[in-house]
């Protein structure tokens, strides 16, 4: 249906139980509900419990917004979970959503920009459907934030707190739906903004169903085009990842000394 326009039929969310106040805050940080109040207007969060995730979260969002658009997840065709907060690096929390929910027809990924992930996710789905790509998208939203606050920092950790939102946004022929979407970033702040680590700084160790993969630097080419940089390669590639590898021309070359 290229050209359709792009509907939001279903919408859900989650959020944990456990609430903190400003006023608990207080007891915890220099600070006061007054202050906060008055500079983000934030007066409670929620926090996750030991149990939940982004994913966990994220699928019970999910299906709440599927419930409301009277579809299965196997009718999705993609799904878009927009996260700073996964929980891997692999697999993707897409990729977690997508088995919960059953959803083994759509294509799946991670999206990851920050505060603005989610609008970033509309602005993805609404050009598959008008592209024709697709004509069913999940889009969720989910953060488990309070894990990496320091909530010794009064500036950061009043901000921030958990909870996952979703819709379901659909082809439509008729004359309504998400009319045009705006992006727009500024990377000038940087690392003056905020800044959440990642494991690939600090070399942390990876499994592939409970075997250690192998960490080695490698890059792919193909043609004789720019150099793509890769970070992992384990043994016992599927056959038919290395079939498709062939078929595209691609092949791993292993950087000399000199590299």
């Amino acid at each position: 249906m290229s050209g359709s326009n792009a509907v939001i039929t279903g919408w859900g969310y989650y959020v944990p139980e456990r609430v903190l106040t400003n006023q608990e805050l207080e007891r915890m940080v220099g600070t006061s509900d007054e202050w906060i109040v008055e500079r983000t207007g934030i007066r409670e969060r929620r926090i996750v419990a030991d149990d939940e995730t982004t994913s966990t979260m994220a699928t019970r969002a999910a299906r709440q917004a599927l419930e409301r658009a009277g579809i299965a997840g196997r009718q999705l065709d993609v799904i878009i979970v927009a996260t700073t907060t996964p929980d891997y690096l692999l697999p993707t929390a897409a990729a977690l959503v997508q088995e919960q929910l059953g959803a083994d027809r759509a294509g799946i990924f991670d999206l990851g920009a920050a505060c603005a992930g989610f609008i970033y996710g509309l602005a993805v789905a609404r050009g598959l459907i008008a592209a024709g790509t697709a004509e069913r998208v999940l889009v969720v939203g989910a953060e488990t934030i309070s894990r990496y606050v320091d909530w010794t920092d009064r500036a950061t950790c009043i901000l921030f707190g958990d909870g996952a939102g979703a819709v379901v946004v659909e082809a439509s022929a008729a004359g309504v739906g998400i009319a045009s979407t705006v992006l727009h970033g500024d990377g000038s702040f940087g690392m003056n903004a905020l800044e959440l680590d990642t494991a690939a700084r600090h070399q942390i160790p990876l499994n592939r169903q409970g075997r250690a993969v192998q960490i080695t630097p490698a890059r792919l080419l193909r043609d004789g085009a720019q150099d793509i940089a890769v970070s992992l390669r384990w043994t016992g590639l599927p056959s038919s990842t290395a079939k498709r590898a062939r078929s595209a021309s691609w092949r791993a070359q292993t950087p000399t000394s000199a590299e």
